[in-house]
């Protein structure tokens, strides 16, 4: 039996508060708006308020992806935190047949990732990409799979931001422009950040942002243009692209 609430109900079944048993016999049919309403609806009633995936290894960097449709609802990459060279990045996805968290797909990477970002793209209007930073700015694209819940993952690129040597000091950070999403910016321990046409797959742009280390950068949501780092000098400084000969300090924690 399907329990219905009582407003669906008609004649006879009206007088019975809340939710009550209907027929099997009476149901429409399984493809009707209604009775995907009915499900949907039940499956909210019974989702636990706390999920817990747990990964076979500590995690360190993750992201969210923020495509709105069913097929990628719930979903995240996860990566590894392991002392060698030898790591992991797994896509999680819920599934709502076992009502868990379940493994997708995964992918090795050389050192643990600092940072996951899914390409802000909510329409699904470009192709499914994935960026990480660690040794590398690295770009990554997600496909489906054989089955309907496998995916798979193949480097699409490599990009290293040192223009004299094959040697790339480590990334801390990235983060992926969401007005012109062929734009990416990363941040550097050589105290660089470096913004990326990953199209092209070159430099935009290159500067020393900070007197140290730089830890995070950051774009704004409405400029593709402006952006913004933190440092280990303990200031927080903002660019424009347009004028990288200046910058301001909006915060500057050494003071």
């Amino acid at each position: 039996k399907l329990l219905q609430p009582r407003g669906w109900c008609s004649g006879a079944q009206r007088g019975v508060r809340g939710w009550q048993a209907v027929p099997r016999s009476r149901r429409r049919g399984e493809g009707s708006a209604s009775t995907r309403l009915r499900q949907r609806i039940w499956a909210m009633a019974k989702k636990r308020e706390i999920y817990t995936y747990q990964a076979p290894w500590n995690v360190y960097g993750m992201g969210w992806s923020n495509r709105k449709d069913d097929a990628f609802s719930f979903r995240f990459a996860a990566g590894s935190f392991r002392q060698e060279y030898n790591n992991k990045v797994d896509i999680i996805q819920y599934s709502e047949e076992k009502d868990e968290f379940v493994r997708r797909g995964g992918f090795d990477h050389p050192y643990p990732t600092t940072k996951i970002s899914w390409i802000p793209d909510p329409a699904s209007s470009s192709p499914d990409l994935l960026a990480t930073s660690g040794d590398y700015l690295r770009i990554w694209r997600v496909e489906d799979g054989a089955g309907p819940d496998d995916c798979n993952v193949r480097k699409v690129c490599l990009l290293n931001n040192s223009k004299s040597s094959d040697y790339c000091a480590p990334l801390t950070s990235l983060d992926w422009n969401q007005v012109d999403t062929n734009m990416i910016g990363t941040a550097s321990i050589d105290t660089t950040c470096t913004i990326w046409d990953i199209q092209k797959e070159q430099n935009k742009a290159q500067l020393i942002a900070h007197d140290e280390e730089v830890y995070d950068i950051a774009f704004t949501s409405r400029q593709k243009d402006v952006f913004a780092t933190a440092g280990a000098d303990g200031s927080v400084r903002m660019f424009d692209l347009r004028q990288l000969e200046r910058s301001t300090i909006i915060f500057d924690g050494a003071e």
